[in-house]
């Protein structure tokens, strides 16, 4: 038994939705969206030499009639459905991994973040350092001065000492 394939144009997602769930249980049914934008050659300057051995898209008329409506029904050979299925995993799997880089971006942009507001946290942490090791000098300054203010008053010998 062949498997149809309903190809829907992107520019219909809610036709593309529909036929997916109303197909969802048909084994012989397949429902992609067209994700192809147009020929990838835009230059109209011919190219050094054609690699190709024949043309990629061998049915012009499924481009047509994604042009003129919503979607395209194609008939594939039971012997393509397992290429098809594969086909489709690895569209499954890519959403995964599409959607796993988007996170990991996310996070990357959080961790950056996170290591700038450490490094100014550092910075200002190690300003209180060096403004409390001032202090710290001040305040031994200070008591040196009052020790020898203390021992002059005392009629002490004037260094520093206290009795």
């Amino acid at each position: 038994m062949p498997t149809y394939l309903f190809i829907v144009s992107r520019l219909h997602p809610d036709l593309f939705d529909y036929l997916r769930e109303r197909f969802a249980e048909d084994t012989n049914v397949r429902v992609i969206r067209d994700h192809r934008l147009g020929e990838r050659r835009r230059q109209a300057a011919p190219s050094a030499a054609e690699r190709r051995r024949a043309e990629r898209r061998s049915r012009p008329e499924i481009d047509e009639q994604l042009l003129v409506r919503s979607h395209a029904i194609v008939t594939v050979p039971t012997p393509l459905r397992e290429t098809l299925q594969w086909i489709e995993a690895i569209q499954s799997h890519l959403t995964v991994i599409r959607g796993l880089l988007t996170k990991h971006q996310r996070l990357q942009k959080e961790t950056d973040a996170v290591q700038q507001e450490n490094e100014r946290l550092r910075s200002e942490a190690e300003q209180s350092r060096r403004e409390i090791e001032e202090i710290g000098a001040e305040f031994a300054r200070a008591i040196t001065i009052a020790n020898d203010l203390l021992s002059r008053m005392r009629g002490g010998s004037g260094h520093g000492h206290v009795e």
